[in-house]
């Protein structure tokens, strides 16, 4: 479909995730997203835990509080789950028509979920049917322990869910409207969450890979809580006063004891980013340096830490960046916050999310046509 054949359409996406309630509401104009409204709820701790909505009644009231600071009448909104029970993973299975996998992706995805089937919402999107025999699918699953409790607490809130997807597909598609004309063949996305890190690896415009690591934002928090005895919000402050970039100058911060606490907690995140990225290479070996991941995007309230992209870059040796969904044409932020623009990779996902309409009409960047056949497996 062509850009003058794209209606305008009102949007309205939610994020519930371990710290927040996040919402973006604005307009559709064909593909580019005009955002009026960025509205965040903080969440107390362990409301939301690993994607599953512990304490309902809090969250509950928390969206409630957001839709009216939103002030918004839309009704359909767009989500998002996440935790480290979902699953997003390729895998080959026997040709089939798509009608047939349809009828039997239920039983195919037995072999690759932790649990039966029918305790997830199942879907899959077909990557490759070029064999003569097998065919390459994007198993993607949810358990519904996590998904239904999401979606009866949006409803109950007078919502009517038109799209539930993983996080990870929502901020690719934000970096993929955003950076479309820049992007390399491969690249991960880097999630720095409170709960958790999750890092994704992205090849020919498709998730490949996704894995979650248990250090992330808050976990630098509570270390500079238990050794200097400080409060939570003098905590966060000393947190984001630290400049990561300092351990590249000197390798020892000695004048800065909070920042040499953080050094090997930031350090052991690293490795375990390191370990992913070693292993999805390992699957592509004999793509050579096609598949070889080009570039790191961070995202999250965790990438605002200073200087973590330039100390990213300078342990992994790859070119690391910050995503900002407002640098282009792609997102306008016509009604938000200076501040919010300022600390866009916050934003990320539910921003994504919202984009999802205009994916659907034609995605934002059309794989490569040579391809080489890739392995049955590479999610860790």
């Amino acid at each position: 479909m062509s850009r003058k054949a794209m209606k305008t359409e009102s949007v309205l996406s939610l994020d519930i995730g371990a710290t927040s309630v996040k919402l973006c509401a604005g307009v559709l104009q064909g593909r580019q997203l005009r955002v009026d409204r960025l509205i965040e709820t903080p969440l107390p701790p362990d409301a939301v835990r690993e994607g599953a909505i512990l304490d309902p009644d809090t969250v509950y009231k928390a969206l409630r509080a957001t839709l009216a600071n939103a002030g918004v009448k839309q009704r359909s909104v767009l989500l998002s789950v996440g935790g480290p029970q979902t699953t997003a993973r390729p895998v080959r299975l026997p040709r089939m028509t798509p009608e047939t996998l349809q009828k039997s992706i239920q039983f195919e995805a037995t072999r690759y979920l932790p649990s039966a089937a029918e305790e997830h919402l199942i879907g899959f999107h077909i990557l490759n049917t070029n064999g003569d025999e097998q065919m390459e699918i994007l198993l993607v699953a949810a358990p519904r322990s996590t998904a239904d409790p999401l979606l009866e607490l949006v409803e109950k809130a007078g919502l009517e869910p038109q799209l539930l997807e993983l996080q990870p597909f929502a901020s690719l598609r934000t970096l993929q409207a955003v950076y479309s004309d820049s992007l390399p063949y491969a690249y991960a996305l880097v999630d720095l969450g409170g709960e958790h890190t999750q890092i994704t690896v992205a090849r020919n415009t498709t998730l490949v890979l996704t894995r979650f690591i248990p250090i992330a934002s808050n976990t630098f928090t509570a270390a500079l809580k238990g050794y200097f005895n400080y409060a939570e919000e003098e905590a966060e402050q000393v947190k984001h006063s630290l400049n990561l970039s300092d351990l590249i100058q000197s390798g020892q911060p000695q004048e800065n004891p909070p920042l040499r606490l953080i050094q090997p907690i930031i350090d052991e995140l690293i490795r375990e980013i390191r370990r992913s990225l070693n292993y999805y290479q390992s699957q592509y070996q004999s793509q050579g340096n096609k598949g070889l991941v080009e570039r790191l995007y961070l995202y999250g309230g965790g990438a605002h830490m200073q200087g973590i992209d330039a100390y990213f870059e300078y342990k992994l040796g790859i070119p690391t960046q910050i995503a900002d969904p407002f640098s282009g044409d792609a997102i306008l932020p016509v009604g938000i916050h200076p501040d919010q623009i300022e600390s866009g990779a916050r934003w990320a996902t539910v921003l994504g999310n919202a984009l999802a309409p205009a994916e659907m009409v034609a995605p934002f960047v059309e794989p490569l046509t040579d391809e080489a056949p890739t392995p049955a497996d590479a999610a860790a």
